[in-house]
């Protein structure tokens, strides 16, 4: 795979240096070179410019598989991705050809293996911002589903992993399309109280 996006990415960049974009910036760097040069040779002074239309663009990242804790890129799109998120897309793809997943900015979510990944499956992602995880519905919905479970954990004991699968199951298909609007309606409000704390997030969404 990392010889893929090595391959990718020099065609991407012979795509960008033959591009109108390319040619726009050399022109306008080298004119920038120029006049900082003549100042500096007025001053006494030697001049060191960058010309970043001699470098590259796009630039992959080499991908380590399974190095390190949590889920990285390669686990989120083999795992997870491929065998359930992305064919539940393209089923509502099918019907609303203006879907867009949503997902955070989790590195394993936006890396440039996941990316090119998702791309090449033909699904459109929105472009969410950073830092913000109280505008984003989902994860009130998590919140909701949290303290449902817990509730039965008082009731029931629930003590392996396959126990636990079948209550997130259980608990997900409960929950109901009325209370996901129900979410997503409080946006406004959720929005207004985060600009009364100037961008801050300690506000009860």
């Amino acid at each position: 795979m990392n010889e893929q996006m090595g391959g990718e990415t020099e065609r991407l960049n012979a795509v960008w240096k033959a591009s109108a974009e390319w040619r726009n910036l050399r022109v306008q760097e080298l004119k920038v070179a120029a006049e900082m040069r003549a100042v500096g040779r007025a001053e006494g002074k030697k001049v060191k410019t960058v010309q970043s239309f001699q470098g590259k663009k796009y630039t992959f990242r080499p991908l380590k598989i399974g190095e390190g804790k949590g889920v990285d890129s390669w686990r989120y799109v083999n795992h997870l991705c491929k065998p359930i998120l992305w064919p539940a897309c393209k089923e509502r793809m099918a019907s609303l050809p203006d879907f867009r997943l949503m997902e955070d900015n989790a590195p394993s979510h936006h890396s440039d293996f996941t990316n090119k990944a998702r791309e090449e499956e033909g699904i459109n992602k929105v472009n969410w911002p950073a830092n913000s995880p109280d505008f984003n519905p989902i994860e009130h919905i998590w919140r909701l589903m949290k303290s449902r479970i817990l509730r039965r954990r008082g009731e029931e004991r629930i003590t392996t992993p396959a126990q636990m699968k079948e209550v997130l199951a259980e608990e997900w298909a409960k929950i109901s399309l009325e209370e996901i609007n129900n979410e997503i309606s409080k946006l406004p409000l959720t929005m207004g109280r985060c600009m009364l704390q100037d961008g801050g997030n300690k506000f009860e969404a």
